[in-house]
């Protein structure tokens, strides 16, 4: 793979599909009308067809596990929906005890207002920012690395570029367990 062809693949795929808050109804929903949505709007993030974006055995977990509040007369709120899409997210890094600890603290306090929804319109925002800078940090890293690595074949340079992001995606992992340890009062020994 050429620089030009891992360019390419990084600029033909999509980093970002996000489900715009005019999408989520402001009417409740069932469990199946919440599972139905929350699948279709999330189905770009599987692997493969065989994958689960979200089962009703998952939402059950997060009502029992307390990650989100119970549904009211087993519908389903639209604060529901924006949280099971941050419990999506948080869930791909994160253990489901640091997502219940994020969850619980900022649903205490937020769950019933209408600040919910405005801290996820700015969440979206924010993340469309984030993905252009990140495509930009990309292009420049894969140009780097076939800079610096004219000597090596195509399996090792993709593999370099592999452990570099892995090397990111920990870091960052580590700054949101921090974070996490802070919100809940937590220190590390």
């Amino acid at each position: 793979m050429q620089v030009e062809e891992l360019l390419d693949f990084l600029n033909t795929n999509e980093f970002i599909n996000q489900i715009e808050s005019t999408k989520i109804t402001n009417i409740n929903l069932y469990m199946d009308q919440a599972l139905s949505f929350m699948n279709e709007n999330l189905e770009h993030y599987k692997r493969n067809s065989k994958d689960k974006i979200l089962t009703k055995s998952m939402i059950n977990n997060y009502v029992k596990n307390e990650l989100i509040p119970k549904p009211e007369n087993k519908k389903y709120y639209p604060q529901h929906i924006i949280s099971l899409i941050y419990i999506f997210y948080l869930k791909q890094i994160l253990s489901l005890e640091d997502v219940k600890i994020i969850m619980n603290q900022y649903e205490k306090n937020h769950f019933n207002c209408e600040s919910i929804n405005d801290l996820y319109k700015i969440f979206l925002s924010s993340e469309q920012k984030e993905v252009l800078k990140l495509e930009k940090d990309l292009e420049e890293l894969a140009k780097n690395i076939y800079e610096d690595c004219r000597n090596f074949d195509d399996d090792e340079i993709i593999f370099l570029f592999i452990m570099l992001l892995s090397s990111r995606a920990n870091t960052y992992k580590v700054i949101i367990e921090n974070l996490t340890d802070y919100l809940s009062g937590s220190k590390k020994s």
